[in-house]
């Protein structure tokens, strides 16, 4: 369903359907000569173009011209071959970063219970706001997500995400399968960010 325009809101260049602004990535031109790079935390200077972060919204935009038109009227001429593969890679790349910083400001914060032990002892005090599991977890995983989906019968706190060694490296560690988010904040945007990494990569 479409959302009424208000000054909050914007208009997909894919879709064309409008949506809070929170809720769309946002590209700019960037550099000298200027390219198109997302802008997921709509901080940089500038106007911009906002699609969906989803893949099919990028390469709506792309194929339709969109894009080109939206920043040739400010003067910037978009480089003839880009991709919506291309951007959809270089915008989830950026929510992977973020999503890696939002779980060290987790840890810095001590909300972040790390490994089997401490996030089944999490869950069971009912303190997880997002379980955090890494693609080729085994082992007990399937425990925990019975835990957390039992909290959360939506499955939508469940997030899998990264790979064990990497997750482990961001906090010292060889390897880590699972973590626990215990601040409601940094769930709530750590989900936001893995969700849009997922559908921008969804180039098939």
């Amino acid at each position: 369903m479409n959302v009424p325009a208000t000054e909050s809101n914007r208009a997909c260049a894919g879709c064309r359907q409008r949506d809070e602004r929170e809720a769309l990535l946002r590209f700019v031109a960037d550099g000298n000569p200027p390219q198109l790079a997302p802008d997921i935390r709509r901080r940089a200077p500038g106007r911009g173009v906002s699609v969906h972060p989803r893949y099919r919204c990028v390469d709506a935009a792309v194929r339709s011209g969109a894009l080109r038109r939206a920043l040739g009227q400010q003067g910037v001429e978009l480089r003839a071959d880009v991709s919506a593969r291309e951007l959809s890679q270089s915008a989830a790349t950026q929510y992977e970063r973020r999503a890696a910083g939002l779980l060290l400001a987790a840890h810095r914060a001590r909300k972040l219970a790390l490994g089997t032990e401490a996030t089944r002892n999490a869950l069971k005090a009912s303190e997880v706001q997002a379980l955090v599991i890494a693609r080729d977890a085994e082992g007990s995983r399937e425990e925990l997500v019975q835990a957390a989906e039992r909290l959360f019968p939506d499955g939508a706190r469940c997030l899998v995400w990264s790979n064990k060694e990497e997750l482990g490296r961001l906090f010292g560690r060889a390897m880590l399968s699972i973590a626990g988010v215990l601040d409601a904040g940094i769930a709530t945007e750590l989900r936001h960010v893995v969700r849009c990494a997922a559908e921008l990569a969804e180039d098939a």
